[in-house]
């Protein structure tokens, strides 16, 4: 049985969730408290996402999915797969802090939604959204100096159209007719947010962009039964 330990709004966590929906591969889910991370004390990485594959633990989103790909959904690798997997984790994800939490006020609205798709209590809830809206706009705008982020919006369109023209290049999806897992790790880390107006954001900006989306989001976002 595969666990997965998590933040239901992680990026990096959707991205492995978004590959194992697609493969249809059934897995539980474990929500980590931000306080403490108990849920996963039987490791000393403090970090999720965490996966355990019946008595195998694999960290880092990046191992995960292919642990997932060759074990499970088994998708082809394109020549530029890892390029484009890199590109998501080294560029894409780090337009999403300075956008969610640029202010105090804009992120304590955005950790309402945040925390709906959570089952933790209201006392520890409303504890994290007071100090989550203080904490991560400060972490943001950390984020944007240290990957050189001057305009996050502008930026985070640029993006968009560098994977709708370089990535899919006028096919369905980067992996062709079908999805593959480059479309589930780029799909993954923008469906994380896609609650807080980021997907919306980009949707409005390009349409090809929306076209895509909507295609992936019936095959990645279910949970299989």
């Amino acid at each position: 049985m595969i666990t997965l330990y998590q933040f239901n709004a992680c990026p990096f966590c959707w991205k492995v969730k978004a590959l194992l929906n697609y493969a249809k591969q059934p897995y539980e889910t474990v929500e980590v408290s931000p306080f403490g991370m108990k849920e996963i004390d039987f490791i000393e990485h403090k970090k999720v996402p965490v996966l355990r594959d019946d008595e195998e633990i694999i960290v880092e989103s990046a191992k995960i999915v292919k642990h997932v790909n060759d074990k499970y959904s088994q998708l082809p690798m394109q020549d530029d797969a890892e390029q484009w997997v890199k590109w998501v984790d080294d560029e894409l994800v780090h337009y999403l802090p300075p956008l969610i939490h640029p202010t105090i006020k804009v992120s304590y609205a955005n950790f309402s939604h945040i925390l709906d798709t959570t089952d933790m209590g209201w006392l520890k809830a409303a504890f994290t959204r007071i100090a989550g809206s203080l904490v991560m706009p400060k972490v943001a705008r950390k984020m944007q100096a240290k990957h050189n982020i001057e305009h996050p919006e502008k930026e985070f369109k640029q993006a968009i159209d560098k994977w709708v023209t370089e990535g899919l290049q006028g096919k369905p999806f980067f992996g062709g007719e079908q999805a593959d897992f480059v479309d589930c790790s780029v799909f993954g880390v923008l469906h994380s947010s896609h609650q807080l107006g980021i997907t919306e954001l980009a949707g409005k900006h390009n349409a090809v962009f929306a076209e895509w989306y909507a295609q992936c989001q019936p095959l990645m976002s279910n949970k299989p039964a």
